[in-house]
């Protein structure tokens, strides 16, 4: 009787609960899941080596070092911090995806850059000539990751039937190879057609830009960097509207009002206030000597002058000057704002500078002349600011 019950009890011990048929099938379902992700990735990576092969066979690989130098190592970073944290993908794949990341730079003047599947991405020359700072070529960098951690070509070939996951590459790399010959390999193909207008859309760019911000904050660069280069693209497009429509970046990622609006909120999301003076040359107040008046200083904003100041103590009140200005510019004010005062100018609420005896002197002028020239040539600066916001936003 012992051992019956015995061994009946060791019958009913070793009879799978549901619970365990449940556990062991959730485990099965994971593993396979796991397996088809793995798959997945391996898709993306052979994909993209295969074309990544064709792309260098074609276009020019720069032969700066130092350039290539910057965008790897800007490049690394941004690729550590991908694969190592877990992005919100508005639009892809929704995984965590991570790839073996790979820059480099193709000797074209056109300003572009691009991502095959699989993390093979690249920086055209053009591009480099164009970023202004290490924020802004660290945001072209993750826009471009994000565009590869999300999948973004594979999730366009499964939205779009007419198109291969084998096609779609050919046609991304002849279009953004920036080849002469590229308009007319593809032009007269629908895919290309396809590809372009039902393919790459607002969201992918959205994405891709949402993506990039969410990297950018957890590395040491400033996310503004991403607006300010769409928005020197955005200028670009406008004062060469016939060559840069053609192709390149403004059909694969055009600048639009949308985007910059979904970035300045994103930016505001994170707590990063929009300043554009610590990112770009462009839209910064800089301080160099005066190349007509010895030992005196002249503040310049987009290569025009604003005023000049002399005197022992020149370079030192330039510099508190230029950070006053930068920081009343970056609010993007308007001109009304900006009020002389007997000795100087007020922006806001705020002094932004007082002329000393000693700056009239050195230029022959009153120092009400002064004031009246400073006030224009800030109204002016604050006309440019606009205009290079306006025609993104």
């Amino acid at each position: 009787m012992i051992l019956a019950a015995a061994a009946a009890l060791f019958c009913l011990s070793s009879t799978p609960t549901m619970e365990r048929i449940e556990e062991r099938a959730w485990q099965d379902q994971t593993t396979r899941a796991e397996e088809l992700h793995q798959d997945d990735l391996k898709a993306d990576v052979d994909v993209g080596a295969k074309y990544a092969v064709e792309v260098e066979k074609h276009c020019k690989m720069s032969a700066d070092q130092e350039m290539v130098k910057r965008v790897q190592k800007i490049g690394a970073e941004m690729a550590e911090i991908a694969n190592q944290t877990a992005s919100v993908a508005t639009w892809g794949d929704k995984r965590f995806n991570t790839f073996n990341y790979t820059f480099k730079v193709i000797e074209d003047s056109e300003p572009n850059a691009f991502s095959l599947p699989g993390g093979y991405i690249y920086v055209q020359s053009g591009l480099m000539k164009l970023v202004e700072s290490d924020d802004e070529l660290a945001g072209v960098l993750a826009h471009e990751i994000s565009h590869a951690k999300f999948r973004h070509v594979a999730t366009l070939q499964r939205e779009s039937s007419k198109i291969t996951l084998i096609q779609l590459p050919i046609i991304l790399a002849a279009i953004l190879s920036g080849s002469p010959n590229a308009g007319v390999a593809v032009e007269g193909s629908s895919l290309a057609g396809t590809a372009l207008m039902n393919g790459w859309t607002v969201q992918a760019e959205q994405a891709a830009d949402y993506g990039g911000i969410q990297l950018m904050v957890k590395s040491k660069y400033n996310a503004t960097g991403m607006l300010t280069l769409m928005e020197h693209l955005g200028v670009l497009e406008q004062s060469q509207p016939q060559y840069y429509s053609n192709l390149g970046i403004f059909r694969t990622h055009p600048p639009s009002k949308e985007r910059a609006d979904s970035m300045i909120k994103d930016l505001k999301q994170y707590g990063i206030p929009v300043e554009r003076s610590k990112v770009s040359t462009s839209f910064r107040v800089i301080v160099k000597p005066d190349d007509k008046i010895p030992g005196a200083v002249v503040l310049t904003f987009a290569g025009k002058n604003l005023f000049a100041l002399a005197g022992n103590d020149a370079l030192t009140r330039a510099d508190e000057v230029a950070g006053r200005l930068n920081h009343f510019l970056d609010t993007t004010p308007s001109g009304y704002e900006v009020v002389p005062t007997a000795d100087g100018v007020i922006g806001g609420r705020n002094v932004l500078l007082a002329f000393a005896p000693e700056d009239a002197t050195a230029q022959s002028k009153t120092i009400p002349q002064l004031v009246k020239e400073s006030v224009t040539n800030i109204r002016s600066a604050l006309y440019t600011v606009a205009v290079r916001i306006w025609t993104t936003h």
